[in-house]
């Protein structure tokens, strides 16, 4: 989008800007969905259809909540830079760890959200896995709200981590994401193919600077559909044709890029490498699909297993086989659960 173009003082002005509006048409989102609650109620029972006459409502709420903490963490990211001497302090330990915790608690809050307004249950695993670094983290991502997970497993690990994610540039537009992301040590990489060098670089320096810490990376690179799936397997049929074939196993996930996740694993070879999955939140993928599965049904289970260092390959080749052989695991992991939840029969 051309406001990612923008300096980023600029970006974040307007950005700040557009929250006024956009909560005050949330909320008139949210006043319509009541006034046609009798509407969409009388039309459910007629049509006999099986989704919730309040989905409107409940999306409408989260929509009001979601800007509210937009609106509280731009706030707070004021009030650290105050804090921090007009920023000067900004690099400093105790910054990065109180920047961090209001990453946890912003994410946090955003799930609370999720639980309140679609009836979402969420099983969360022992984190104590994720109480000491240094960390490579692995993470499914099908939807808009799994990029989440991570962050907040850290913070329930209670260990003393900060935080580093590769992430998408796009999430620059989240106001909240554009102060604390770039306040603390990420990389934003873009989607053109005439960047991937530079931000491969970027995400290698973030490894070497990992010490003991933890880096977040979402390795499919976009969400899961049959069509992205069908060409990213096409694309390996004439690139690594041997690799095609294992992974053409997938059912549920894209296969990795290894790019980033063997540049981490080549500058932070000490670190111990989490592979991260989830089901239930493959719904969250698009407003059509949250709206038509409101509220949810199914738990959220989340998945977690951590890899020692000491059992990673140390050549190129032997390690992208291993980490493709723990996302198979992952997809095996999802499918015994779609058999238990979506075909219990």
């Amino acid at each position: 989008m051309k406001l990612l173009l923008l300096p980023s003082f600029i970006r974040r002005f307007t950005l700040i800007i557009l929250l006024g509006p956009s909560l005050a048409f949330s909320f008139l989102l949210f006043t319509i969905s009541i006034l046609f609650y009798p509407v969409v109620f009388i039309h459910r029972k007629v049509s006999l259809s099986k989704n919730s006459s309040s989905r409107y409502i409940r999306f409408s709420l989260m929509i009001v909540w979601y800007l509210l903490m937009e609106c509280l963490g731009t706030i707070i990211a004021l009030f650290l830079w105050v804090g921090t001497m007009g920023g000067y302090f900004m690099h400093s330990r105790s910054s990065q760890r109180m920047h961090a915790l209001v990453q946890y608690l912003w994410a946090s809050s955003l799930l609370i959200g999720v639980r309140l307004f679609f009836n979402a249950r969420i099983i969360f695993p022992d984190c104590s896995v994720f109480n000491s670094g240094p960390l490579l983290i692995a993470a499914q991502h099908s939807s808009f709200f799994d990029a989440l997970l991570p962050t907040v497993l850290l913070g329930k690990g209670g260990g003393s981590i900060v935080p580093r994610h590769v992430l998408k540039s796009g999430l620059l537009l989240s106001p909240s994401l554009d102060f604390y992301g770039n306040r603390l040590p990420n990389k934003f990489v873009g989607r053109s193919s005439t960047t991937h060098d530079l931000d491969i670089s970027g995400v290698y320096s973030i490894g070497k600077e990992l010490h003991k810490d933890a880096c977040v990376i979402f390795p499919e690179g976009t969400f899961y559909s049959p069509k992205r799936f069908t060409k990213a397997i096409e694309k390996l049929q004439v690139s690594d044709p041997e690799r095609s074939g294992k992974v053409a196993q997938l059912n549920h996930l894209l296969p990795l890029k290894p790019g980033g996740i063997l540049a981490l694993l080549s500058s932070a070879p000490n670190a111990d490498l989490i592979m991260i999955g989830h089901y239930g939140l493959s719904s969250f993928g698009s407003f059509k699909e949250i709206i038509n599965n409101i509220p949810f049904q199914n738990p959220i289970e989340i998945y977690v297993k951590r890899i020692p260092s000491s059992s990673l390959p140390s050549d190129t080749s032997s390690c992208l086989k291993f980490i493709d052989n723990e996302w198979l695991n992952i997809d095996n992991w999802l499918q015994s659960k779609i058999r238990n939840y979506d075909c219990p029969n």
